[in-house]
This record gives structure tokens, sequence and C-alpha cells, in this order.
């Protein structure tokens, strides 16, 4: 019989601060702080939203046949038998209507909250079915992610009055767009190299051969660019909040990581599947809390933002203790 541990790993819920931050940061810069219930209801919402449709993927995957001989994930409850595949695609079929119902019901059935989350659970599921299959997979996962920052400031009350405000929540919702993206795109793919699915980058030339990773400079350089073009998207939010000088220290800093951490994941070099992933949870962790900073100016300032991100860490390490007897890199 399957334990709650079993479900969890099958959830990747170790990943839950991913969307858990977006929704979070959605809500508090609709509510201009954190101290307030809706910031907690739509944390939830981050939190049932990822673990449905990561367990929905997770499920498809392995019942398309594309994860089942993947030495990383010999290791997960589907490969090892702890979870019927039938099963746990009922279950998180079912985790994505609840999903929906809740995010509903929080967002007091704000008719435009409600567009967005039809389409944002639409994208995600269309991912889900058929992304392993697509070049542009990153279409629909980008979509589906980035559209829960307006979901949860529309649902938490927020309003396009000063203009400004609404500059700022396209300008985050662009880079999200644009995180996830690479997230996908650069990330998923680097990840699954080896791997018999659609990669864009393997198109671009990227390979490994033997034990040696090769990059192309075309991919290089849209590796980069995206990121450079996340970067503009963070510093424009800034402006847009009228930020005070010291607003934008954090996010120059996030900045350089990002762009660093990129030149390390693209340069040619030995190719280490663990190094990989450990490299990518560091990618992931200065793009989640550079977003949560470009929201600083409207929350109360660096401190409430940097209260999210201990936050964000402390479940990230616990879980990953609780499911992998890791710290930081999850064994996927």
């Amino acid at each position: 019989m399957a334990t709650p541990r079993d479900w969890l790993q099958l959830f990747r819920s170790h990943t839950s601060p991913l969307e858990m931050s977006i929704c979070v940061s959605g809500s508090a810069l609709a509510c201009g702080g954190i101290l307030n219930m809706n910031v907690l209801l739509f944390l939830i919402f981050g939190w049932l939203y990822h673990n449905a449709g990561y367990g929905h993927n997770s499920v498809e995957d392995y019942i398309q046949g594309f994860d089942r001989d993947d030495p990383h994930k010999s290791h997960h409850p589907l490969q090892i038998g702890s979870i019927h595949p039938k099963t746990a695609r009922w279950v998180t079929l079912s985790l994505i209507i609840l999903s929906f119902v809740y995010g509903a019901f929080i967002s007091n059935f704000d008719p435009l909250a409600l567009c967005i989350l039809l389409t944002l659970t639409a994208m995600g599921f269309v991912y889900n079915i058929f992304g392993k299959r697509m070049g542009a997979k990153f279409l629909p996962i980008a979509i589906a992610h980035s559209l829960l920052f307006p979901f949860s400031y529309l649902g938490s009350g927020g309003a396009f009055d000063p203009a400004l405000l609404l500059f700022t929540v396209v300008s985050l919702t662009f880079y999200l767009v644009m995180q996830i993206i690479y997230q996908i795109m650069i990330e998923g793919d680097l990840k699954d190299i080896c791997m018999s699915e659609a990669s864009l980058l393997g198109r671009l030339g990227v390979h490994v051969k033997g034990s040696k990773f090769k990059a192309s400079i075309p991919a290089r350089a849209m590796s980069a660019l995206i990121k450079l073009i996340s970067i503009a998207a963070l510093i424009s939010a800034l402006i847009f909040q009228n930020a005070r000088w010291w607003d934008f220290i954090p996010i120059l800093i996030f900045a350089g990581l990002m762009l660093l951490i990129d030149l390390n994941l693209m340069k040619d070099r030995e190719y280490d599947h663990g190094k990989c992933l450990r490299t990518m949870a560091l990618m992931e962790v200065a793009s989640t809390f550079a977003l949560i900073a470009a929201i600083a100016p409207s929350i109360g300032g660096i401190l409430p933002a940097f209260a999210i991100m201990v936050l964000m860490m402390l479940y990230f390490a616990a879980m990953n203790r609780l499911l992998w007897k890791t710290t930081l890199t999850p064994k996927v």
C-alpha cells in the first residue's frame, strides 16, 4: 500500500515553492503586504496546484512510456510499483479538479480571475498530455504557470488603478513566462538530453557524446538571451513601482547569479547528471527569489520579501529531507 511519502514523491512536492512563491507574490502585491488571509489562501492554492499538476505530469510521462526506462527515476513510486498508474491518474485528475474549485472559491468567483484560472488549468493539462511530443512544449506550461501571478493578484482583490500596477503585473507575468520557458526549454532539455523525447536544444546541436557535454553557439546565445530578457522585465517592474535605488540591489545580485549559473550550465564539460541537477536547483532558487525581491517596494520592503524567501527555503529543505534524504538536491 502506498504511503503518504510515496504520494508526495509522485507529486514532486519538494518543488512546490516554485508555484507557491508565484501565488504568494501575486497575492501580496494585491494586498500590499504579507500579513493578510488572502496570502495564506493563495499559498495553499499554489501548493495544491503544484502537487496536482506535477503529479499528473509524472503519471502521464510514465504511462506514455517516457520515464519507464529512465535510470534517474528508477526509485520513483510508479517505477518501483508502490503506486498503480491507473490509481495515480485518477487521484491526480481529482486533485486538478479540487484545485480548480478551491481557486474559484478563494478568488470569490471573479469573472476575469475565473477565465485566467480556466486557461492555466487547460494549458497545464495540454502540457502534461502532449508535452513530451511537442518541440515547443515550453509554450503551454509557460502560459499555465505565468498566469498564476495575475490570477493570484486579481483573486486577492488587486486592481489596475493606478495604471503603474497594471504595468508591474504585466512585467512580472512576462518575467515568469521567460523563466518557465528557460526552465522547460533549457533546463528540462539538459536534464533529459540523453532521453528520446522532443528536444529543441538537441536540434540546435546540444548533445552528450560519451561523457562529454557539448553546446553549440546558437544554443548558448539563446539561453543567455532568455535570461537577459528576464532581467529586463524585473528591472521594468521595479521602475513601475517607483522603487528606490536600494531596491535594485537584490535584483542585480540575483541577475548576476542567474547569468553565472547559465554560463555554467551551457559550457562544454564532463556531463554529470547529479551535478547538473544541483546547478539547476541553484538557478531555480535565484530565479524564484528574484521575483519575490521584485515586489519588495509594494509589500513593505525587503524584510517581508526576505521572510517569504526563508519560508520557501525551509519548506524546500524539509521536504527534500523527508522525501529524498537530501537537503538541497532531490534524487530526480
